[in-house]
């Protein structure tokens, strides 16, 4: 799952590192790294066989896979 609270506070350590000011997470930075993270958990969940995935005309469509 997500961690906001994780986000912001690997971007502030990481910002602190290099130098950075200010050292405070920008919501761009915040929903980049969200939006990296929420598809590298879609595609594991696929590899594990947990959901199906379409492509469709505009974007990619996730569905939870059913028991036999």
């Amino acid at each position: 799952m997500i961690d906001v609270m994780q986000i912001i506070a690997s971007i502030e350590a990481d910002k602190k590192a290099r130098h950075i000011e200010p050292t405070y997470a920008l919501l761009s930075e915040i929903t980049n790294e969200a939006t990296r993270l929420i598809k590298a958990e879609l595609n594991q969940a696929v590899a594990d066989g947990k959901l199906n995935w379409s492509e469709t005309i505009n974007s990619i469509g996730f569905s939870i896979k059913k028991d036999k």
